[in-house]
């Protein structure tokens, strides 16, 4: 932690905090060098602006810091909040406690998530941004370009025009924390900021990556500024840019790029006796049959992130599970719930898997891909125990049509 407080430029202050006990975010992803919480503090003619606010356990430690900047007597007039996650609107309520007379200014959707986050005051005054997409503060004048889905569908984006900096929440953030707080002053560390800022696009933004690159042209086509040019990037996580703005947006706009998809299909399967096993070789031995190629994973030997890695570029899918105790092997699960509605729905996925007692394991699989509204150019198969002569005949034509199905969909495009 520190109590510093970093001049952006003059008149723009950072007044966030460091997390360095931050081990993992989201639950799920790791965050080997902390975080930070950025919130910034702008003076101005017609008032003092707060940009985001920081988790609700740093308040204190970010009330001190704007008491740095303005004093005691002083107080905030506005309050922006560019995206409601908690991370960024948990101490809303705190600051509008010292601050009471403060409006807070946000997207529709942000407004009604903080009455539910932060529980602020029924009589707190607000400004909706979607209607009101500029305010005049004298000497600045900030500008509300609403960006949904960056990552929430609350999102927005706030130029500080007579600055030319953006202040852009989670767009172009990473979870770093490093007390020097600029991109330009951090090079000794590069190696490890840049791999920690893809791992943090690639788990929050992974999803949206359609929506970055609609964000980023909009920035480039904003009337009157240049996001070459611009003189600092003021983001809710990690270091502040300023040195390399250009780089960073380029590597974003790289990184959100749609993969090309290969006319392959990824077969993961767990088998208990080897009867699902035989049933994938004879399935991949089907897709093959029809010049489509195929990688074979048996879960027994290989990682969840290296499976979902080999199928990132790849438009076909198939699980085999046999059913265990009336439900799926939990391993072919886990690769289950690491699909997305938003990543794969365009992809042909489907199950198979032999069974004893009931077959419940592919029919709980069958309901799981209903709800990635993926492409499924087969029916689930099922075999009871060991497959036949004719149940591997089903197999092979089962695979066959499955990778027709690729086939077929790239000679249409």
């Amino acid at each position: 932690m520190t109590s510093k407080v970093l001049e952006v430029l003059p008149g723009l202050y950072w007044v966030g905090v460091m997390d360095y006990e931050l081990k993992n975010y989201d639950v799920l992803y790791p965050a080997p060098y902390g975080s930070t919480y950025n919130s910034y503090l702008l003076q101005t003619q017609e008032g003092n602006v707060l940009f985001e606010t920081v988790k609700q356990e740093f308040a204190n430690e970010c009330l001190d810091k704007i008491e740095q900047v303005i004093g005691k007597e002083d107080c905030i007039d506005y309050i922006i909040v560019d995206h409601s996650e908690p991370d960024h609107s948990g101490s809303l309520s705190p600051i509008l406690k010292r601050y009471p007379n403060a409006t807070v200014i946000a997207s529709t959707a942000a407004l009604n998530n903080i009455q539910f986050i932060g529980h602020i005051r029924d009589d707190t005054k607000t400004i909706n941004s979607v209607k009101t997409k500029q305010l005049n503060l004298g000497d600045i004048h900030l500008k509300f370009i609403y960006q949904p889905f960056l990552h929430w569908p609350d999102t927005m984006i706030t130029l500080i025009e007579e600055m030319n900096v953006l202040v852009t929440c989670d767009m172009f953030s990473t979870h770093f924390a490093d007390e020097r707080m600029f991109d330009d002053l951090i090079v000794d560390r590069k190696d490890q900021y840049l791999q920690i800022s893809y791992d943090y696009f690639n788990s929050v933004f992974g999803p949206f990556k359609r929506f970055v690159l609609k964000g980023i042209q909009t920035l480039e086509n904003q009337p009157g500024f240049d996001l070459k040019n611009c003189k600092a990037i003021c983001c809710s996580h990690g270091p502040i840019i300023r040195g390399y703005i250009p780089e960073r947006v380029e590597l974003w706009r790289q990184w959100a790029q749609p993969p090309p998809l290969k006319n392959k299909v990824v077969i993961a399967y767990g088998s208990v006796y080897g009867y699902t096993e035989i049933m994938a070789n004879t399935i991949a031995a089907g897709i093959k049959f029809v010049g489509v190629e195929v990688s074979m994973h048996n879960v027994e030997n290989i990682s969840v992130e290296n499976f979902l890695k080999d199928f990132s570029d790849c438009k076909g899918l198939l699980l085999g599970t046999p059913t265990i105790v009336g439900d799926v092997f939990p391993p072919i699960l886990t690769i289950a719930c690491n699909l997305n509605p938003y990543i794969h729905c365009q992809r042909f996925i489907q199950c198979f898997g032999s069974h004893g007692w009931s077959g419940e394991g592919v029919g709980n699989f069958s309901a799981r891909f209903q709800q990635l509204k993926a492409k499924q150019p087969v029916e689930p198969l099922f075999c009871g125990f060991q497959p036949g002569q004719e149940k591997l005949e089903e197999c092979f034509e089962w695979g066959k049509k499955f990778g027709l199905a690729i086939k077929e969909e790239d000679e249409e495009n």
